[in-house]
């Protein structure tokens, strides 16, 4: 696993409408030290983001969800934060995951992941 201990400490927004996966990313976080919050859609994580914005650190976004796309998601967090952390999680190969975010940078971790490539990313991104 990534090397992170309990003691770290940060603030997650994880956009994810699959309850299970959503579960399994804030149980990780939650075991390295990093509170999160959560949203099952879009317009949920958007208004979320709003409510903490000074607080989180990172946001971790599925890339396809019902309602809002994932990529403008990314676009209406930008328009709040244009410094804004994000990592995209997606099952689309390389090319269409560019072709989503249209520019638009952010991490990407493919899905299916495991506990080792988010803690790894996270890591990474916020620059433990």
């Amino acid at each position: 696993m990534a090397n992170l201990s309990k003691s770290t400490k940060g603030v997650a927004l994880v956009v994810e409408n699959e309850p299970f996966m959503r579960e399994a990313v804030e149980d990780i976080l939650d075991s390295i030290g990093i509170e999160v919050f959560s949203a099952e859609d879009g317009h949920e994580g958007v208004a979320t983001y709003l409510s903490y914005k000074d607080k989180i650190d990172l946001v971790i976004l599925d890339l396809r969800l019902p309602g809002l796309a994932g990529a403008e998601i990314l676009r209406m967090l930008r328009s709040i934060n244009p410094l804004v952390k994000v990592i995209v999680a997606s099952g689309y190969d390389e090319q269409e995951i560019e072709r989503q975010l249209k520019g638009q940078h952010a991490s990407i971790l493919r899905k299916p992941y495991n506990a080792d490539a988010l803690l790894t990313t996270v890591q990474t991104v916020l620059g433990y």
